[in-house]
């Protein structure tokens, strides 16, 4: 009896297993790292759409002031002008 769960059947079964692990594994790693990557490229995407509006405030702002429309509010002039976390492009 334990000849015949040692056999080639059972040892065939053990290598498809083991490399059916194997072939899991890999799979895994690569759509993970994917979704890694998408997950950065997201979180660098709405950070540029951010200093996008943030530039297109000051704009506003310069416009207006080169019209010579009336003044705009302090705070939005601070908000817009305020050049904190900005990042040149590259």
């Amino acid at each position: 009896m334990f000849d015949f769960a040692m056999g080639q059947n059972s040892l065939a079964s053990l290598a498809l297993s083991a490399l059916s692990a194997l072939l899991f594994l890999l799979v895994w790693f690569f759509v993970s790292r994917a979704s890694v990557r998408a997950n950065q490229q997201i979180e660098l995407l709405q950070e540029i759409a951010e200093q996008q509006r943030q530039q297109t405030e000051l704009l506003k702002i310069l416009t207006a002031r080169a019209k010579g429309a009336e003044p705009v509010e302090e705070a939005e002039e601070d908000s817009a002008l305020s050049l904190r976390g900005f990042i040149p492009e590259r």
